[in-house]
């Protein structure tokens, strides 16, 4: 099983492969094969129930005669933890749904002699299983490529199952949104007892055969996984802050005062060093550990001895100053005297020295150890944590002279790569979905500061596939759950929008355009005479206003037509258009500008206020929000007064926008040539780093999620908006340089372009501007400041203006 896995081998044993490309012509899923592993068997215990949860470890032991390379395809149903000879080296499969499941490819080094391939197969349903995790049943396949076909092939080779018992679960975490599933309670003796009960496994699905007249083989539809494997690197450190001497068992314990340095010097040791800890018979006590980092990762513990010992491991983000789940929680750096409210898990130990780990990864700040030894000395010889993610590639930088950017940088880049996993996350803590809002601005920031767009396009296709008969995108997915929001799916289109101007690849954008029409077609076929939305289906969020009623737009849930909802059906309108005419049907484009000038015209009758002078929320005109006023601008409809709606003298009644929803304030700022606003609006970004926040948290009014990379969206705006670096065209095919730099005196941008990277050494004084400007080889565009545009080439140039 995975927790008796030592960790990840390195690529020098295992290392996972670019996809293959489809071998029968016809591309017909589970009609025909398609890839090798649709010729193997689908696998699972023979005395498991359908419906029933279970880990089963898959075991094949083989000999390589001499040293060889293999290469496998493999894939399961819920998750598998790959290993070699005793050692991990694979996790997957990245996440889909039936209809579009993932497979891995892999290729071993393999010595002389004898090997043992295993897969430790979790399978379980909500609420045991993460709701961002969907399912068909139990089942795990491995396809052998050439030569290695008849040797690895389930349903040929002579692999065997057997039932971990031992594992039991307890529930989420209490009083919040918290979908991770359950926390694992491991008897290890139970389940490496159970390792050893060997069964011939069942055939659960049969490998894939050509159906000559159109049948299609129930189950997984496999696509081979596009992305990288998952980072696996092992982490240690941390310092234990308080320990106490009694092993704690509730979610929500009060820790004491700090505890001097060298009382836990032998904890520090084992963390940071990995020296082995000696805790004797009779043992007890609670140690609070500060990361002092934001971890996502598997537990991974290292013990010798302790028959019968208990060892509980729980995860938290930050501490509360308060008993109360809805805080405040104050500075994350102060942990005396606070409450401590996590999830975790358990292990019972069988006295024996082992590798342990858990079935899904964790994240978090802080940890707590719970320990309680019995009659045998337990050693602890390593505790520390695999940590997983996307391998975010960061290239480029933002430098200027406000050194108080440089924390906030770091904060949003720990935030956002926090948040990459196979799929981006709204929050890793407490929900680990996809959902379309969140992800939008991920993608935007990925953009920016990254040239590898795998995860994004990933992204934009699964949202793609998640659609109902209606067109719309489900609000999150993959998940075992189907939720839906009607303005999250009109967000789809700007998400499309975003990638074909700042990538140059029309051919993946031209695939979406049948799913982005048949939405298209669901929003227009819900229009009323005046051409407007009235309330479409779905949670129509949009930000997590206080006085809105769990962030629905004003007026939507009591059937009012809403300016928020119709706006961001006519910024859809407007991409979609844009999108038909770069890679589509320009008849198509004529039809969505056509609609789009008539809502404009409709908007400004019904939402318009003369009296105000801003745009009314809703119908009524009884709510006025910065929210309404930063999408108006970005749809191009008449400008409200700055102060109206922007900066200290706006109106009491006149919503604000929170974390999230800030990066369309400072889009339209943007805009409106007033990027200089947005340094000192950064100061909400300041005092998260004040408060010594690893990463943007989901709003600062909520006491929940100390995690939500949507607020990482500074580290798109200082190189978009203050470098004011963009393309000019689809593909970035051109590039307009348009610094908004405020009160800074120097930038220095490196930003990755699809034909290598762009280029911005400029300095500030009094009205003028200095720039050495780098654009890649073939690529031209504009230098425009205070109104003034200088044309710009391939190669280095400067600028003066």
């Amino acid at each position: 099983m995975d927790m008796f896995f030592a960790p990840f081998a390195g690529e020098s044993v295992c290392r996972r492969l670019a996809p293959p490309a489809v071998t029968a012509w016809r591309q017909t899923p589970n009609i025909e094969p398609r890839y090798a592993l649709d010729g193997a068997a689908w696998l699972w215990h023979p005395e498991l129930r359908v419906d029933e949860d279970a880990q089963v470890l898959f075991r094949l032991d083989f000999r390589s005669a001499q040293a060889e390379r293999v290469r496998l395809q493999v894939s399961a149903d819920l998750v598998f933890a790959l290993a070699l000879d005793g050692a991990l080296i694979g996790r997957g499969p990245d996440s889909g749904d039936v209809h579009c499941w993932s497979f891995n490819t892999y290729e071993l080094m393999l010595k002389t002699g004898r090997h043992r391939l295993e897969a430790l197969v979790w399978w379980a349903q909500v609420p045991v299983a993460p709701t961002g995790r969907a399912t068909w049943r139990g089942g795990f396949a491995c396809a052998g490529l050439g030569a290695a076909q008849t040797r690895f092939t389930t349903g040929v080779a002579p692999w065997r199952a057997a039932r971990l018992r031992g594992v039991n679960w307890s529930g989420p975490l209490e009083g919040f949104y918290h979908v991770l599933g359950g926390g694992a309670q491991i008897d290890v003796a139970a389940c490496a007892a159970s390792a050893e009960d060997w069964r011939e496994p069942a055939v659960v699905r049969a490998a894939i055969v050509t159906h000559e007249c159109g049948g299609v083989a129930p189950g997984w539809q496999l696509q081979p996984a596009q992305l990288p494997e998952q980072r696996h690197e092992l982490w240690r450190g941390g310092r234990g802050r308080i320990l106490q001497p009694v092993a704690e068992t509730a979610q929500k314990i009060r820790f004491g005062k700090e505890t001097p340095a060298a009382a836990v010097a032998g904890w520090n040791a084992l963390l940071q060093e990995g020296k082995p800890l000696r805790l004797p018979a009779g043992y007890a006590g609670t140690l609070l550990i500060d990361a002092d980092d934001y971890l996502c990762g598997y537990p991974r513990l290292e013990v010798a001895g302790g028959q019968g010992a208990v060892l509980h491991w729980w995860w938290a983000e930050a501490l509360y100053e308060t008993e109360s789940i809805q805080g405040p929680k104050g500075p994350r750096d102060e942990v005396a005297g606070k409450w401590f409210y996590g999830f975790g898990d358990c292990w019972r130990l069988d006295g024996k020295r082992r590798w342990l780990s858990a079935p899904w990864w964790r994240s978090g700040r802080f940890w707590r150890i719970d320990v309680q030894v019995g009659g045998a000395p337990l050693v602890l010889h390593g505790l520390a944590v695999e940590r997983t993610g996307y391998p975010l590639r960061v290239q480029g930088k933002f430098a200027c002279d406000d050194r108080t950017l440089g924390p906030v940088q770091r904060m949003a880049v720990r935030g956002l790569a926090s948040c990459m996993h196979e799929v981006y996350v709204d929050c890793p803590h407490y929900e680990q979905l996809m959902y379309v809002a969140d992800t939008r601005v991920q993608m935007l920031i990925n953009h920016a500061i990254s040239p590898d767009d795998r995860l994004a396009r990933r992204g934009m296709e699964l949202f793609d596939w998640s659609r109902g008969v209606n067109g719309f995108p489900r609000m999150h997915y993959p998940a075992s759950d189907r939720q839906e929001s009607a303005t999250f799916a009109m967000i789809w289109p700007w998400m499309l929008h975003d990638y074909a101007q700042w990538r140059d690849d029309a051919g993946f954008i031209r695939a979406r355009l049948p799913g982005m029409r048949a939405l298209m077609e669901g929003l227009a076929a819900r229009v009323d005479a005046d051409g407007l939305l009235g309330c479409p289906p779905g949670w129509l969020f949009v930000d997590w206003v206080g006085a809105w009623f769990r962030g629905w737009a004003p007026g939507s849930r009591e059937g009012r037509r809403s300016l928020l909802v119709n706006l961001h059906y006519l910024l859809a309108l407007q991409c979609a258009a844009d999108l038909e005419t770069w890679h589509g049907d320009k008849s198509l484009a004529a039809r969505w500008r056509r609609n789009a000038a008539r809502m404009q015209r409709e908007l400004r009758r019904v939402f318009w206020s003369t009296a105000r002078g801003m745009w009314a929320d809703e119908e009524s005109h009884g709510s006025f929000s910065q929210h309404a006023q930063a999408l108006a601008v970005l749809a191009g409809l008449r400008t409200p007064a700055l102060a109206r709606w922007f900066g200290e003298g706006v109106a009491d009644d006149v919503h604000r926008a929170t974390i999230y929803f800030q990066h369309y304030i400072h889009e339209a700022l943007g805009r409106l040539g007033r990027g200089d606003l947005i340094l000192p609006a950064l100061d909400t970004w300041r005092e998260l780093v004040r408060l010594d926040l690893k990463t943007p948290l989901e709003n600062p009014e909520i006491g929940r999620s100390d995690c939500h990379a949507w607020g990482s969206h500074p580290l798109f705006h200082l190189r978009a908006t203050i470098a004011g670096v963009r393309p000019a065209a689809p593909g970035f095919a051109r590039v307009r340089i348009a610094p908004q730099p405020g009160t800074l005196r120097h930038i220095d941008l490196v930003m990755p372009h699809p034909r290598g990277t762009v280029k911005v050494k400029a300095e500030f004084a009094g009205d003028g501007v200095e720039a050495a400007v780098t654009l890649p080889r073939g690529v031209g565009g504009e230098f425009v400041w205070r109104g003034q545009a200088r044309q710009l080439r391939g190669g280095t140039q400067r600028v003066r203006l």
